[in-house]
């Protein structure tokens, strides 16, 4: 595509004016002069038929015959009709925002865990549910998940756990606590720090992504009411001699299954 139309509607008027691919949002964003966007400076009422709009055109909607001050209302207020490439691209960006949403704020409501994105991709395409360019992403996620029942079973939650980490790991796992989970309740041991926690289902990979990669596998995370998900150990009884305990990551492993399971 050479070339890009910006198409500026007012009742019955339609006016045409033909710019360089991708400069639009420059111009707007006051990186390049207007001289450097527009192909020519005629303006049409219909440019594939070459129909030219004439100056009583321009000042019946513009309220002046000054070529140049309409070019620059049309390029402001217009909209920029986009080549296939260009709409793809944003459809394909509105579609990752949808599943992102889903995946970060529902699970599935038998594992309690969010469903993998592939498998929330193939739910779009078989409720055929139509992406729109144009509308916020987050509106046509829930838009999408009224629908979603019917081939996916979800349920919007927080994710609560219990974790358990050793003593030699607490400092440097602070900072992944804190961003990524609310703790409930905290209680130190021996052993290390046990917490009850919540979260959003989208944040469970990366948290326990970044867990496993401060610990090198030493902690514990079990979600509440997941299948084979055990309570939190209880702590040693009184007056027992305390020793090392090695944590193992049980539900990370568990994770790693549930991802590919698609």
């Amino acid at each position: 595509m050479t070339t890009q139309l910006v198409r500026y509607k007012q009742g019955k008027n339609n006016f045409e004016i033909m710019v360089k691919p991708g400069t639009v949002k420059k111009y707007k964003n006051g990186e390049l002069d207007i001289n450097s966007v527009i192909e020519t400076d005629v303006i049409f009422k219909n440019q594939s038929k070459g129909d030219r709009a004439n100056t009583t055109d321009l000042a019946n909607v513009f309220e002046t015959e000054d070529n140049m001050a309409c070019i620059k209302i049309i390029l402001e207020k217009g909209d920029v009709q986009l080549s296939a490439a260009e709409r793809k691209a944003i459809l394909d960006k509105k579609r990752s925002e949808i599943v992102n949403y889903v995946h970060k704020y529902y699970v599935d409501p038998k594992t309690k865990l969010p469903h993998p994105t592939l498998r929330i991709e193939r739910a779009i395409e078989e409720l055929k549910f139509r992406i729109s360019p144009d509308q916020p992403g987050e509106r046509q996620a829930q838009e999408l998940v009224k629908k979603l029942p019917d081939v996916l079973p979800i349920k919007k939650c927080e994710i609560v756990g219990y974790l358990k980490v050793p003593h030699k790991h607490m400092g440097s796992v602070g900072g992944v606590i804190a961003q990524f989970v609310t703790v409930v309740n905290e209680k130190w041991d021996g052993d290390g720090c046990r917490m009850e926690v919540s979260l959003v289902p989208g944040d469970y990979d990366k948290f326990l992504a970044e867990l496993n990669k401060y610990t090198k596998g030493e902690f514990q995370f079990d979600v509440e009411g997941a299948p084979g998900a055990g309570e939190p150990a209880a702590p040693p009884a009184k007056g027992k001699k305390k020793g090392k305990t090695k944590i193992v990551n049980i539900i990370f492993a568990v994770e790693i299954v549930l991802a590919g399971n698609v």
